[in-house]
C-alpha cells in the first residue's frame, strides 16, 4: 500500500502539472484526439478508455516524456495501446507465471538509498529462450506503475552472477528498454548490474549501443555496472542478500505476492442505482446552479485586456478545452509568442457568426521563428456553440507549397482550434499569390471522409477566405541566392527523368536513348565488316602465297611461258 507520505509526495507532484493551464490544455488535447475515433471503444481494452477519459496522470506522462508535443505523444500512446490489448496486460494469468514466481526469477522487494523501489531480476534463473519473462516484467510493472501513478519511478537491479551465454537473451533486455520508453514512460530511473561475467561485455556493449542510437529522451547513463565492493554505494547492505554481500535472508514466496497485489475493485453498482445516484447529482446541480455566478465568468474569460494572467489562472484550468491560453504547450516554444498575439487580438481580427469565431479575419501573415526552417502562422477557430460540436476544413490553392495541420477536426462545445499553417521554406519566394478558404458547419457527425457531402447539406455553416502575406520581420535573400538545394535536386532529377538542355536546346531521354541504340547498330555492323574484308584479305594472301611457291618449285615453265609470249 502506498503511505501517506507517499501520497502526498505524488500530489505535489502532480499538482503543478494540473494546475498550469498550458499543460491541462495540452492533455485535453491529447484526450479528445483519442477519442474523436468511433471506433475506439473496439480497437483498444475497455479498462484503458476508462483510464484516458478520467485520468489525467497518464495521458500527462505521455506529454511530459516527449516535452508535451502532443503530436509524439498521440502517435505513442496509440501504439502503448494497441500493444495492451494484443498483450492483454489487464489479463495476465498469475498462474502461468506461477513456475517463474517460485524459482525467484523477478520480484519487488524493498528501496535504494534514493528510496526508490527496486525489481530484482535474477539472470541465473533464467534461461535463454524460456517464456514468460515478458509478461512476468509487464505483471510488475503494471502493478507498480498504476498504483503510483507513474510518479515513483523504478530502480531495475539485474543480478548477473553465475551466469553465461546461456542466461543472456537480447529479447529480453531490448524489451525492459522498449518498455521503459514507449509503454511505461520515465517507469525505470536506472538499471544496475551486479557482478557482469567478462564473457557477456560484448553483449552489453550492444545493449548499450541501443540506448546511444534511441531518441533524445531516452537517458544513455541509464545502464550502471556495480560490483559487491560498489554495489553498496547504490542499496543499502540490510537490503542486499547474502550473496551479494548483504545481511537480508529474504526469500520470495506466493505469500509476499498475495502482499503485493491490490485490493479487489469494488462491486460495480446496479443500473437503478446508477439512475437514482444521477438523480440526485442533477436535482443538487439545480438546486446550487443560481450559487455560481456564470456571466462573470464567461466575461472573464471572452474578455481580452492586459488583466493580470495570475487571476485568469483559475478559469483557465477550469475550462481547459474554452480557453486558447494553454493550447501553444504541445507545439514548439518558439511559437508561444505567435500564439499569444493571436489569443491577444482585438476584436477587429475576429471574425465571428452565431456558432463559430475565426481569427485572423482575412490575412495570414507568414513569419520566420527561431528553430523553424519553415514560414508559418496560426488560424485559431473556437466553437460558440454549447452545445454541437463544429466541423472544419482548411483547403489552399497549392497544397504542394503548404503543410497544414491539423487540416480537418471537430471543435468540441466550447472548444478552440489551433491551426498551423506552414510554406515550405523552398517555396518562400511564391506566396504572394495563394490563397485559402477554411470551412466550418455545425455538425454532430465524426466522419470527416465525408465533410464535402454533409457540408452541401449543413444548415448552419460558414466559409472564412484568407490571403497570404509576408511578416515585415521576414527577409528573404537576394534573387541570385534563390536556387537552394532542394531546386538544385529537383532540377537533377528532372534531368534524370525527361533529359537535359545543351546550348540552350532540350534534349529529351528518349532521343537519347534511340541514339545511342543506333550507334550500337553501326557499331555492330561496322565490327561484322571488318570481319569480312579482313577474311577475304587473308585469303588472297593465301592465294598469293601459293602461287609464289609454285613459281620457285617450277623456273622453267615460267621461262617457256615467257618465250611463248615473246
Amino acid at each position: 500500500m502506498v503511505s501517506d507520505i507517499t501520497n502526498s509526495r505524488i500530489f505535489r507532484r502532480r499538482s503543478s502539472t494540473f494546475t498550469d493551464p498550458t499543460n491541462v490544455l495540452a492533455i485535453h488535447e491529447l484526450r479528445s484526439r483519442i477519442l474523436q475515433d468511433p471506433a475506439t471503444s473496439l480497437k483498444h481494452s475497455s479498462d484503458d478508455i476508462h483510464r484516458i477519459r478520467h485520468e489525467d496522470w497518464w495521458l500527462d506522462i505521455f506529454l511530459s516524456s516527449v516535452n508535451y508535443d502532443v503530436d509524439i505523444a498521440y502517435a505513442i500512446i496509440l501504439e502503448c495501446l494497441k500493444w495492451r490489448k494484443n498483450f492483454e496486460v489487464d489479463r495476465i494469468s498469475l498462474l502461468s507465471l506461477k513456475p517463474l514466481l517460485d524459482n525467484q526469477l523477478m520480484y519487488l522487494h524493498q528501496k535504494d538509498l534514493q528510496n526508490r523501489h527496486i525489481l530484482w531480476i535474477m539472470m541465473n534463473k533464467y534461461k535463454n529462450g524460456d517464456d514468460g519473462f515478458e509478461k512476468l516484467f509487464t505483471f510488475w510493472m503494471e502493478r507498480h506503475y498504476m498504483e503510483y501513478k507513474g510518479c515513483q519511478p523504478l530502480t531495475v537491479f539485474i543480478d548477473m552472477s553465475g551466469t553465461g551465454l546461456k542466461n543472456m537473451s537480447f529479447d529480453a533486455m531490448k524489451f525492459v528498454i522498449h518498455s521503459s520508453k514507449y509503454y511505461y514512460p520515465n517507469a525505470i530511473e536506472s538499471i544496475i548490474i551486479f557482478e557482469n561475467p567478462a564473457i557477456l561485455n560484448a553483449s552489453w556493449k550492444v545493449i548499450g549501443s541501443w540506448l546511444e542510437s534511441s531518441a533524445a529522451n531516452q537517458r544513455h547513463d541509464l545502464l550502471t555496472f556495480v560490483t559487491k565492493l560498489s554495489v553498496t554505494h547504490y542499496i543499502p547492505k540490510s537490503h542486499l542478500l547474502e550473496h551479494q554481500g548483504g545481511t537480508d535472508t529474504f526469500k520470495f514466496t506466493m505469500d509476499e505476492l498475495a502482499k503485493c497485489l491490490p485490493p479487489p475493485p469494488p462491486p460495480k453498482p446496479s443500473p437503478k442505482l446508477i439512475q437514482q445516484r444521477m438523480h440526485s447529482i442533477d436535482d443538487t446541480t439545480n438546486n446550487n446552479v443560481t450559487e455560481f455566478d456564470f456571466s462573470s465568468f464567461q466575461k472573464r474569460n471572452v474578455k481580452f485586456d492586459e488583466e493580470s494572467t495570475t487571476k485568469r489562472a483559475p478559469s483557465i484550468s477550469r475550462r481547459s478545452s474554452r480557453g486558447p491560453k494553454g493550447r501553444k504547450s504541445h507545439i514548439p516554444p518558439a511559437l508561444r509568442p505567435l500564439i499569444e498575439n493571436r489569443v491577444n487580438a482585438p476584436n477587429d481580427d475576429w471574425s465571428s457568426n452565431d456558432f463559430v469565431s475565426i481569427t485572423p479575419r482575412d490575412e495570414l501573415r507568414l513569419e520566420k521563428l527561431d528553430g523553424e526552417n519553415d514560414l508559418l502562422d496560426v488560424v485559431l477557430v473556437k466553437n460558440q456553440s454549447s452545445e454541437t460540436p463544429v466541423m472544419f476544413k482548411f483547403k489552399t490553392t497549392s497544397p504542394e507549397k503548404f503543410r497544414v495541420r491539423p487540416s480537418s477536426g471537430i471543435v468540441q462545445p466550447g472548444g478552440i482550434e489551433i491551426i498551423r499553417v506552414y510554406l515550405q521554406y523552398e517555396y518562400r519566394h511564391s506566396w504572394n499569390k495563394e490563397k485559402f478558404l477554411l470551412l466550418t458547419m455545425e455538425s454532430s457527425s465524426t466522419d470527416l471522409d465525408s465533410f464535402s457531402e454533409n457540408f452541401k447539406t449543413a444548415l448552419n455553416k460558414a466559409e472564412f477566405k484568407f490571403k497570404c502575406k509576408l511578416s515585415e520581420n521576414v527577409k528573404l535573400d537576394q534573387p541570385e541566392e534563390r536556387r537552394s538545394s532542394f531546386l538544385l535536386q529537383q532540377q537533377q532529377q528532372s534531368i534524370m527523368k525527361d533529359g537535359f538542355s545543351f546550348a540552350g536546346v532540350n534534349i529529351n531521354m528518349p532521343i537519347i536513348i534511340i541514339v545511342l541504340l543506333l550507334f550500337l547498330m553501326f557499331q555492330f555492323f561496322y565490327i561484322l565488316q571488318m570481319r569480312s574484308d579482313n577474311a577475304l584479305l587473308r585469303e588472297t594472301l593465301v592465294s598469293l602465297s601459293n602461287q609464289i611457291k609454285d613459281t620457285n618449285s617450277h623456273p622453267e615453265i615460267i621461262s617457256e611461258t615467257v618465250k611463248t609470249d615473246l
